[in-house]
């Protein structure tokens, strides 16, 4: 999921041993059901982000 952090400057590990450090305004992709993840949310740190809309070609017929 996509989310935009807000505060400090920030460094963690992942689960999967991915390193993360969020600076504020950045927006990261995490996993909802990591812990570290759900509690900057309850604190308001991460707040999600909406997805990016896919392009989509106009699907007129040729003529």
């Amino acid at each position: 999921m996509l989310y935009r952090y807000t505060g400090p400057l920030t460094a963690m590990t992942m689960p999967d041993g991915r390193e993360m450090i969020l600076a504020d305004g950045q927006t990261v992709d995490a996993p909802e059901d990591n812990p570290v993840i759900q509690t900057l949310a309850a604190l308001a740190r991460l707040t999600p982000e909406p997805l990016p809309k896919a392009k989509t070609k106009d699907m007129q017929p040729k003529e």
